[in-house]
């Protein structure tokens, strides 16, 4: 439901990785992809907005494939992370073109969308971890000043609002899909985003020490992806010939 909620207000998109359709000649137009960033979708969709393009969604379905295992999927997490910095890298070395190209509304969410997902990230274990350390002291009725009344009241407004922004999106995702079976995982989202700092470190780290490597994330092992129903269909048939064939 991400994107569709984006492209509703007129933000600019971080396209990802599947069921994107485009116009041959707007691709030749904005010179194709940049081959060297390794999440060259999301750059495509800053530097389609900054030239003018819009991008729309359409109410279609894509059987899109979940890593199977913690290790793929932190690659590819990893991947995406050292793609996010190298795409705001790239787009912010001219902060004041970027601007006049995009607007103050517009620059302000490729910058959330590219550096903020990043930063979020990275200091999510930090932030959490000091929100959690405060509330569970329960110094809450004296305050040095009102200033300070208001840092607490505020940090807990962040809070709260931030765990609406986790939770929320997810239950309204589940119920458009049908998915309710999923909604006892919701709980685990914290933990989630947990991992997904650990794959915003590592991208960091990968950016200094590996910068053009492609962390490759193998599809088709999952019933519902389109390499596995393909499988299943041509399972089908050997099986019906074989029956066919089979002597009596």
């Amino acid at each position: 439901m991400f994107n569709p909620g984006l492209a509703e207000i007129g933000s600019p998109i971080p396209l990802g990785g599947t069921s994107n359709h485009f116009r041959t000649s707007v691709l030749k137009a904005i010179h194709g992809w940049d081959a060297w960033n390794v999440t060259e979708d999301a750059d495509l969709g800053i530097r389609l907005a900054r030239l003018g393009y819009e991008v729309r969604d359409l109410p279609s379905s894509t059987l899109e494939e979940a890593p199977i295992t913690l290790g793929v999927w932190m690659r590819q997490r990893t991947r995406w992370m050292k793609g996010f910095v190298q795409t705001a890298t790239n787009h912010s070395r001219k902060p004041w073109v970027l601007l006049r190209q995009l607007g103050l509304w517009r620059i302000y969410g490729a910058l959330v969308l590219t550096w903020g997902t990043v930063l979020s990230a990275l200091v999510y274990p930090l932030f959490s971890a000091l929100f959690l350390a405060s509330w569970l002291s329960g110094d809450t009725n004296f305050f040095a000043s009102r200033w300070e009344a208001a840092g607490y009241a505020f940090s807990r407004a962040l809070f709260f609002f931030g765990a609406l922004a986790i939770f929320v999106p997810a239950c309204i995702a589940l119920h458009r899909r049908r998915l309710w079976r999923l909604l006892p995982w919701v709980p685990l989202l914290p933990f989630y985003y947990g991992l997904v700092s650990i794959a915003a470190w590592r991208g960091l780290w990968e950016l200094a020490t590996a910068t053009f490597r492609w962390n490759k994330t193998s599809h088709g092992h999952a019933r519902t992806s389109r390499s596995g129903l393909v499988q299943k269909h041509q399972a089908r048939v050997v099986s019906t010939r074989s029956l066919k064939t089979a002597p009596p």
